[in-house]
């Protein structure tokens, strides 16, 4: 975890939006569970909170199990539904608020459209199955960042970087070709990095293989 300049600011939205949007409820279920139980923000929602945009949705990470965040949320009278069990996803509702709690995990196998995924408890690994760094960003309710791969600095200092391997990310997913595109016009203040540049040209005619439903949220 770690403390940053304007801490104070990210400290305060992130509380500030655990009680608007009810959270509190399902932190509270899941982090109660054990002593080693724990659920986190993750992505976007931090993303949007350092840089000062608006959060439109909200996205956990927990390091239990989908079936054992199942029971729990049962346990504790929280609507659910299970919207991609498989890859560890569980929608809960709060007040019609919908929240996705995934579990971390690691890519067993990946075919650049689809990954089979196996669960895991290290914070760390799901980090770096992540694709850039702006998007590795964790936070508990009381603003505490975990940030493995500096994606606070990348993202103050306007910078879009991949984790890892550039080709082996995008092969991994030939969908973050365009999420790369995405970010970079929302984001950068640099230009591209040529290497990224010559990956994405690399790999570009694989997009035709993506679904059209998963390209069009893209582009939306």
């Amino acid at each position: 975890f770690l403390r940053s300049d304007n801490f104070n600011y990210i400290t305060h939205k992130i509380k500030a939006l655990t009680k608007e949007i009810n959270a509190d409820k399902i932190f509270d279920a899941i982090n109660s569970f054990s002593s080693e139980s724990e659920i986190r923000f993750v992505g976007g929602c931090i993303r949007k909170i350092i840089n000062k945009e608006k959060i439109d949705d909200i996205d956990l990470a927990t390091n239990l199990e989908p079936n054992i965040v199942c029971q729990i949320l049962k346990d504790n009278n929280i609507d659910y539904f299970e919207s991609g069990i498989e890859h560890g996803t569980i929608t809960a509702l709060v007040k019609n608020k919908k929240f996705e709690i995934t579990s971390l995990r690691e890519d067993v196998f990946t075919d650049g459209r689809h990954a089979k995924v196996k669960f895991s408890k290290n914070w760390r690994e799901d980090a770096s199955r992540r694709d850039f760094t702006i998007n590795s960003i964790y936070s508990d309710k009381e603003g505490n960042l975990f940030d493995p791969f500096n994606g606070k600095k990348d993202l103050e200092n306007g910078q879009v970087n991949f984790i890892g391997d550039v080709e082996k990310r995008i092969k991994e997913d030939y969908l973050r070709i365009l999420r790369y595109l995405r970010f970079f016009l929302n984001y950068s203040k640099q230009p591209h990095n040529e290497k990224v540049l010559r990956k994405i040209k690399q790999n570009i005619g694989q997009i035709s293989n993506l679904s059209k439903e998963r390209m069009l949220n893209e582009l939306k």
